[in-house]
């Protein structure tokens, strides 16, 4: 009796602990920007996409520099010259998209500097003009990017 009373309270305390299935699926994302404005959006693991996926938004077209690093790191995590395949041209402005999938050497770059890291900065610049700067904290974003490994 004493058995059956102890297995059933295990259970029942896993099930409320364990994330629930549609927690289990979601993207770890983060944002840096305005969100209904000029942003760049990190999605690891999105929907129909296995590894990491890179969307700028009204800010980067061809010809911007993309570059992220991590805390104060002097070597750049991420620095790239955006092309013509990388960006598109919409109504609201060029939308840029990278992705990196999930068995690459860049994808695990990216993991374990945002695992590690306290703070995230990006920054576009076109024809070294400053388009967007910003800093994003990676503290409760590590949580959810844990469960990605």
């Amino acid at each position: 009796m004493i058995r059956h009373f102890i297995g059933a309270t295990l259970v029942a305390c896993a099930v409320a602990l364990a994330p629930s299935l549609s927690e289990a699926w979601q993207p770890a994302q983060l944002m840096a920007g305005d969100s209904s404005g000029r942003n760049v959006a990190f999605s690891f693991d999105a929907k129909g996409v296995e590894g990491l996926r890179i969307i700028t938004h009204q800010v980067g077209n061809p010809g911007a520099k993309l570059s992220i690093w991590i805390d104060r790191g002097r070597e750049r995590l991420f620095s790239r010259i955006l092309t013509t395949e990388d960006c598109k041209y919409g109504d609201d402005g060029a939308r840029c998209q990278l992705i990196f999938p999930r068995a690459s050497p860049e994808y695990w770059r990216f993991v374990t500097a945002f695992r590690r890291g306290r703070t995230a900065h990006v920054e576009v610049q076109n024809a070294a003009v400053m388009q967007m700067s910003k800093d994003i904290s990676l503290a409760g974003f590590t949580r959810k990017l844990g469960s990605r490994s």
